[in-house]
């Protein structure tokens, strides 16, 4: 019987009943209704169902975008730039006022957005009052922004936090404004006083923008395994609302009069209604880990070419190749927050003019040059081919697979060629959207999906979910820590810039060819550590540097009142403070206030000691406890600090003012040589000038007077490495090793 004889049945049964039962017609017309909509399928009456036709079927992608711009501006320093830090900073208060700008490019969406957020990551510090976040304009540079030039804000505020913990990710809904691809700029805006960082592009956790988007795919047809053709009796089947929670529905059923029932082929997703596909980001934690789509813009490139060998095009927005004259381009990009291992890495530059050839894409295992600094004379070499983009057409969008050469979180340089003697142009990361960028798929686990339960024939079948592992949006990728049981670089020196000669700079050559912490142990800027003798002289050599580097102030730091040049150019650090780097306890102490043991500094002092025992620790402070310089010599005032750091067990100090290079042996308390004790380095090498021995304390083992370097100190997790190096042209050095007490 057909689906028009049945409804003729019915009616002819309700119009009998009709004549009996007047008041049976209102319900009688509402059965009648019901009926008709229980057997014809919606919008599709005289339709028959084909199982063998695909279903286009909406399902959830995931990208995940770095920030390739970030910064912080603060209202105390107006014209100061933050665009270099590993941080950013937000507060609300009386002339202190700091926000933050952070920008993100947004490409390969491919649907409706469904969901977009915005993450940031807290450091140092949690707050009772979070900041609020609005849009803002697209006229500002990381290297450019202050306060004085900062754009304003645009519209209301978009989302605004509560309380908020130290070492965690923050997550704000941006879904209204992130609707499609673009640049988007946000503005971290404090409305308390609670001062909070938060890690920038910089730091080992970069501002993320997530977005799932609906994209359309077609689902392989319904297999049988039968050769008989069952009578379906069509149902409907809603579809869902864009970004709707899947729930179970009527599905088609099949019957038939006798012979084997039909079975299906299982397929990866048969109906919208009855398949529930997840496209997790870095951020699930899953027993296994599912897989993740992660954007990261480069953090400098720059080209250099043999027919111009001493110019540097770092702020360009183009970088180029060419096979004659020989050019070529530099990427650096700068991987974080990856949970998974890497299934596929894309290496996508925007091209600003055509070639047949393309380009090469090559490994740079030098790491030392700079966006700002690097020539043709100073380029490091290239490496083997890792891909080629083939041919290219004039504004769009290259790739080359490069997944043989990231491996996971981490820092990559690449080098671009072409063997062609036709230029190529291709879009730099100023730019702005057409930043270079690279694409890294993770995978892990399988991603929960949707199973069908059968049934008997006749029984509606009910979807059902089996999860692989349970997801929790708001969780975080887990932080890859740049050195967690192995070494890590401590390096620097104090004594360092004065404008009327260039020996800071041979120096700071030596520290941009060396990874990890730079530290400064005080009269960083002579010569009385103004902010326009950090910004004349400092900056543009060791300044470089300025975002791993954790200073100290000297003397001549407090030649300018109250050190504010000093404070200020290095956006006002606490006047002592401690940190850990990989397995050891840091003390930045301050020799140019109170450092009695009575004083603010050695109780406190004392008191981290005790609550943060570690088997390795380090101290750095300006005026040395011990030396056998002719000018300054030992600073006795420094022996509380010294005193108090021997009791509890330290391994080293290091220091300047003397301008020379001086290792002692371990001593104890008194300065006196013995197996287990406190080892002092003077290095007030940086750069400034060199100052001569008198006697050599009995303690003294190393000393040199006429050679400008740098103290690399290599920190095991029980251990530590020394090591002088010496600028170009100098042959003197001094290396050894010892252990933790």
């Amino acid at each position: 019987m057909n689906i028009r004889s049945r409804v003729r049945q019915s009616l002819l049964e309700m119009k009998i009943a009709f004549t009996k039962n007047r008041s049976f017609r209102w319900t009688a017309l509402v059965l009648i209704l019901m009926l008709i909509a229980d057997v014809l399928p919606v919008g599709a009456v005289s339709t028959p169902f084909n199982p063998n036709k695909g279903l286009d079927l909406q399902t959830a992608s995931t990208l995940t975008f770095v920030a390739n711009a970030d910064a912080y501006v603060e209202e105390l320093h107006p014209t100061a730039n933050n665009g270099t830090t590993d941080y950013l900073q937000v507060e609300s208060a009386n002339n202190r006022n700091s926000e933050s700008y952070i920008r993100f490019a947004v490409s390969g969406v491919t649907g409706s957005v469904q969901s977009a957020q915005l993450r940031v990551y807290t450091t140092v510090n949690s707050s009772t009052n979070g900041p609020a976040l609005y849009t803002t304009g697209n006229t500002w540079t990381e290297t450019g922004i202050t306060w004085n030039n900062r754009p304003g804000r645009m519209g209301s505020v978009i989302d605004n936090k509560g309380g908020i913990d130290k070492n965690t990710w923050v997550e704000y809904n941006v879904a209204p404004v992130v609707t499609s691809n673009g640049t988007f700029n946000f503005v971290l805006v404090g409305d308390s006083s609670d001062e909070i960082r938060f890690s920038s592009r910089e730091g080992n956790n970069p501002p993320q923008l997530i977005v799932t988007f609906n994209s359309v795919t077609n689902t392989p047809a319904v297999t049988q395994t039968s050769i008989l053709t069952p009578t379906r009796t069509p149902t409907r089947t809603a579809t869902l609302p864009s970004g709707s929670t899947p729930t179970s529905t009527r599905t088609p059923t099949a019957t038939q009069s006798s012979g084997p029932t039909p079975t299906r082929t299982p397929t990866t997703a048969q109906l919208a209604s009855a398949t529930f596909t997840r496209t997790p980001t870095a951020g699930n934690p899953t027993a296994t880990s599912a897989g993740g789509t992660f954007t990261f813009t480069s953090i400098a490139d720059s080209y250099v070419e043999s027919a111009n060998p001493s110019t540097n095009y770092g702020s360009a927005t183009q970088i180029r190749v060419d096979g004659s004259p020989d050019v070529r381009s530099y990427l650096r990009f700068n991987v974080q927050g990856l949970s998974g291992s890497v299934t596929s890495a894309t290496l996508r530059v925007y091209a600003n003019s055509s070639l047949s050839t393309g380009y090469d894409a090559r490994g740079v295992s030098d790491s030392t040059w700079t966006e700002s600094g690097i020539t043709y004379n100073n380029a490091p070499p290239v490496g083997s081919v890792i891909g080629s983009s083939g041919s290219i057409s004039s504004g769009s969008w290259t790739s080359v697979n490069v997944t043989t050469y990231i491996t996971g979180n981490g820092t990559y340089n690449l080098g671009l060629t072409t063997s062609s003697s036709t230029a190529l142009s291709l879009a730099s990361r100023e730019s702005g959207a057409n930043a270079p960028q690279l694409v890294i798929q993770t995978g892990g686990g399988t991603a929960p999906t949707a199973t069908r339960t059968p049934t008997s024939a006749g029984s509606t079948q009910t979807p059902t979910r089996t999860p692989t592992a349970a997801v929790n949006p708001t969780q975080t990728p887990t932080r890859t820590p740049t050195a967690s049981s192995g070494s890590v670089v401590f390096v620097g020196a104090g004594d360092i810039s004065r404008c009327d000669n260039n020996n800071d700079e041979a120096v700071a050559k030596l520290l941009d060819g060396i990874s990890g912490t730079v530290f400064t142990t005080g009269d960083n800027a002579y010569d009385s550590g103004s902010i326009t003798e950090y910004t004349n002289c400092y900056d543009p050599t060791w300044g470089r540097h300025k975002g791993r580097t954790k200073p100290v102030p000297g003397n001549h730091e407090y030649g300018t009142s109250g050190a504010a040049g000093y404070f200020q150019y290095f956006n006002n650090p606490p006047t002592y403070y401690a940190y850990n780097l990989g397995a050891w306890r840091i003390y930045a102490l301050n020799s140019e206030i109170d450092v009695s043991a009575s004083g603010a500094q050695a109780t406190w002092l004392q008191s981290d000691l005790a609550a943060n025992p570690k088997q390795c620790v380090l101290a750095y402070w300006h005026r040395p406890r011990w030396s056998s310089g002719s000018t300054h010599g030992s600073a006795s005032d420094m022996q509380a600090i010294w005193q108090i750091l021997y009791n509890a067990g330290a391994d080293l100090v290091i220091t300047a003012h003397e301008h020379n290079y001086e290792r002692f042996a371990q001593m104890n308390a008194s300065g006196a040589v013995v197996s287990q004790g406190l080892r002092e380095f003077v290095v007030g090498t940086g750069g400034a000038s060199h100052y001569g021995f008198g006697s050599a304390l009995a303690s003294s083992e190393v000393r040199n007077s006429s050679t400008y370097g740098a103290l690399k100190l290599t920190l095991n997790s029980s251990s530590y490495n020394w090591q002088f190096v010496p600028i170009a042209g100098s042959t003197f050095t001094d290396s050894g090793s010892a252990n933790c007490h």
